[in-house]
């Protein structure tokens, strides 16, 4: 295409390894040609397209990053663009990185405590309680990380003093997230969360997808599902023992992410509060849609071949369909109880909040 621009290309790579890693974790032989061409392509970034770039070229800084750190950078810009992924965790980056060809000890070099990325401002990091940094850490990027590849001032409408979309959300007036005072609690966050999916999905399909513009309420949604989750990952950063939560220890067992976690609370309020055993495929594939290509693009999530289908994590209800989203779902019993597994009977569950939950009152 005539209009391909370097960043075009540099995000199809960040594409190509998100494919290559999601094969890798499913156990599926990696294409030897698709391994060889994207491993040819990550080698072209520092000539072709990093100097390309406007951000990089007007960063000074930038000048000290080699070419693996400005892969990971790429990556983080990548998932928070595509709105896949709210953060990497340091074994999904490692992932990432080994499939172009990066050792994973460098990698975890830049991404250690004294390591480039983190020293230098490029990214934030939600270290772990207990957990091993850098592998069990979340990152994100900064907003000045952002701004290498998609300037600021290229994201106002007009020189308005409107703050950018990138802009770190800490910068002014910061949250000090709090912890949770119980596993109960996190578990009602979570339900609140999913909550707030299934406006977003309702909104979704307010309109025709094919003929209409979407709802204009959708975007806000879509912000406050993202935002909510944002939010809910900072708290349990500095929870102790948060980690060891039972959803939390599920998720890291089974390398879950953000899409597999909504599924599960999903399935999980439904039965625990709704008594619906059962769901279709089809909503909760509508649940994790905040666009209508994901109706096209996260499909695996709910087949035979899926990570929570494959692993025993979500079962059908009578003997499998040629059809995929035919078959009803539920969660497997020994997953309703690793969710509760901290809770137990010390959880008391308010009643004027559980029917006011259940009314949706405090919708945001």
């Amino acid at each position: 295409m005539q209009d391909r621009s370097p960043l075009d290309g540099l995000l199809e790579v960040c594409d190509q390894l998100r494919n290559l890693q999601d094969l890798a974790s499913r156990g599926a032989r990696l294409p030897e040609e698709s391994l060889h061409k994207t491993r040819q392509q990550v080698e072209s970034l520092g000539e072709l397209v990093f100097p390309q770039l406007p951000g990089i070229q007007q960063t000074p800084e930038a000048d000290s990053l080699c070419s693996q750190s400005l892969l990971i950078l790429a990556l983080l810009f990548h998932g928070k663009i595509s709105e896949s992924s709210e953060a990497y965790s340091g074994i999904q980056l490692c992932g990432l990185l080994m499939r172009a060809d990066f050792s994973r000890s460098t990698t975890l070099d830049l991404l250690g405590p004294t390591g480039p990325l983190r020293s230098e401002g490029w990214v934030q990091c939600e270290a772990t309680i207990r957990g091993l940094d850098p592998l069990d850490s979340y990152f994100r990027p900064s907003s000045k990380a952002l701004n290498l590849f998609w300037l600021k001032k290229e994201l106002l409408a007009a020189d308005d003093g409107t703050p950018s979309a990138f802009e770190d959300s800490d910068s002014a007036s910061p949250e000090i997230p709090q912890p949770f005072s119980d596993e109960g609690e996190y578990l009602w966050e979570i339900g609140d969360w999913r909550h707030i999916c299934m406006q977003r999905a309702g909104a979704l399909f307010e309109t025709d997808l094919i003929a209409e513009e979407p709802s204009p309420r959708l975007a806000e949604l879509r912000e406050t599902a993202h935002a909510k989750w944002v939010h809910l990952r900072r708290r349990l950063a500095v929870t102790p023992g948060g980690r060891d939560f039972g959803l939390e220890r599920l998720a890291a067992s089974h390398k879950l992410g953000p899409d597999h976690i909504l599924i599960i609370a999903h399935m999980f309020f439904a039965e625990i509060l709704d008594v619906e055993l059962y769901l279709t495929p089809g909503e909760c594939l509508r649940l994790v849609s905040g666009h209508r290509d994901d109706l096209l693009q996260k499909r695996p999530l709910l087949s035979a071949q899926g990570r929570l289908r494959r692993e025993g994590l979500v079962v059908v209800d009578g003997e499998e369909s040629a059809k995929m989203l035919a078959v009803p779902l539920c969660l497997a019993d020994w997953v309703v109880e690793r969710v509760l597994a901290g809770v137990g009977r010390s959880l008391k569950w308010n009643q004027q909040e559980l029917e006011e939950f259940l009314r949706g009152d405090g919708e945001r």
